[in-house]
């Protein structure tokens, strides 16, 4: 039986930029006390955590796509743009709907249909 995430770390410049974006734009909370270079977020069942990259590292040469769950990808599209998040088209597929952005440092993230109930 495997664990169930936890987290998903995403190595970033900018530490708490980064963390306000999400705040703002998603109204995540913050997840115990920050520590120097390291911010964790509530987002539901799995935190993210925010990670200082070192200075000479490519923080995003592991890509990885954060997806938020929503019921209606539409009015929750019209929302996040309302709070200044720009978001690529819908997709509609036979299992999802969804549709794609980027944070401040062009980490992916997505909101879509699969797995919500």
């Amino acid at each position: 039986m495997f664990a169930p995430i936890t987290r998903i770390v995403l190595y970033v410049k900018n530490v708490e930029k980064v963390a306000g974006f999400y705040q703002r734009i998603f109204d995540l909370k913050v997840v115990g006390a920050p520590e120097k270079g390291w911010i964790e977020l509530g987002a539901g069942g799995c935190n993210l955590a925010l990670h200082q990259a070192a200075k000479t590292a490519d923080h995003r040469r592991a890509a990885a796509k954060i997806v938020f769950g929503v019921k209606d990808v539409a009015k929750a599209k019209a929302l996040l743009e309302g709070r200044g998040l720009k978001l690529g088209p819908i997709h509609v597929t036979p299992n999802s709907t969804f549709c794609n952005g980027k944070d401040p440092e062009g980490n992916l993230l997505s909101i879509g249909t699969r797995g919500v109930v």
